[in-house]
């Protein structure tokens, strides 16, 4: 019996110190966490990534936001400034930050990037899919069978299909190529308008939604910065716009098969919390975000 005691209170004590020790080793270190642009799906990720470092660490770890306000140059620059400051961990939203990042890190700082439709054609791991030197994060990657089924539920084949995006993203391009390959098999026309800002937005909806039956997003940073521009200029025309984020549903498009933002921002920040007690980010395979299904009730 005391034998027992005595293994039980030396399991407690390990415990106990490597929680003390985990604690201690993170004192003071600062997560720099860089985003394209300021839109509910991204900062939804954002959340997700502060709240599992606050559910780790509490105050412990600081945490240094900075958004480049859909401006490139500014997160390049963002990216050179926290470089400089050679924070502990930088956490990248969305593909556009993440490479501003990784052409800039000459420090080696540990890279985390979150919203990432295609790591590959960004360049963020290796053509093999292999993680690079100090990098990983997490996909969300879009379901494009689900959102070619999704479609399929409202649209009847042969259906015009618009896509307005920004073809400087490379997310963006690339979701833009292979949903339309899809759809296009299954037996949908695609129109495309192309948007490089935000203030390119309006004028591609409409003169884009007069010609289609319904608009596709993906996950567009200039887009969905914009997004009320679209959504009013396709409800003047009764247009449905299905999307690639369950936050632009909330704000009235039809529906989406997306992952959850906010769940996308936790497992992120699962990762950072691992690469601040001591792993190496490369280490750590990129993970992929699960889809669900959005649907407005109002539609």
């Amino acid at each position: 019996m005391f034998k027992k005691i005595l293994l039980f209170i030396t399991i407690i004590s390990a415990v106990v110190s490597y929680f003390y020790f985990s604690q201690a080793k993170v004192e003071g270190k600062v997560v720099a966490i860089t985003q394209i642009a300021p839109h509910p799906s991204l900062d939804l990720i954002r959340k997700g990534i502060e709240d599992e470092i606050a559910n780790a660490f509490g105050t412990k770890v600081r945490i240094d936001f900075q958004s480049a306000q859909g401006n490139p140059a500014l997160a390049t620059q963002i990216a050179q400034n926290f470089i400089g400051k050679k924070v502990d961990v930088i956490v990248a939203i969305t593909t556009p930050s993440a490479q501003a990042v990784l052409s800039a890190n000459t420090q080696q700082i540990p890279v985390i990037f979150a919203g990432i439709t295609d790591p590959i054609t960004a360049k963020l791991v290796e053509e093999t899919g292999k993680n690079k030197e100090n990098i990983t994060g997490v996909s969300d990657a879009p379901d494009l069978d689900g959102q070619v089924k999704l479609i399929q539920e409202f649209m009847p084949k042969g259906s015009i299909i618009g896509m307005i995006y920004n073809p400087g993203e490379a997310n963006s391009h690339t979701h833009v190529e292979r949903i339309s390959l899809k759809l296009e098999e299954a037996g949908y026309r695609i129109v495309t308008a192309p948007a490089y800002s935000t203030g390119d937005v309006l004028q591609a909806a409409q003169g884009i939604v007069p010609n289609v039956n319904a608009l596709m997003l993906t996950n567009d940073n200039t887009v969905v910065s914009a997004l009320d521009a679209v959504l009013q200029t396709a409800k003047q025309k009764n247009i449905p716009i299905f999307c690639s984020d369950p936050e632009s549903v909330k704000r009235g498009c039809k529906a989406a098969i997306a992952p959850d933002q906010y769940e996308m921002g936790r497992q992120a920040g699962k990762i950072v919390v691992r690469v601040l007690k001591g792993e190496k980010g490369h280490h750590i395979p990129v993970q992929h975000a699960p889809s669900n299904r959005f649907m407005n009730a109002n539609s």
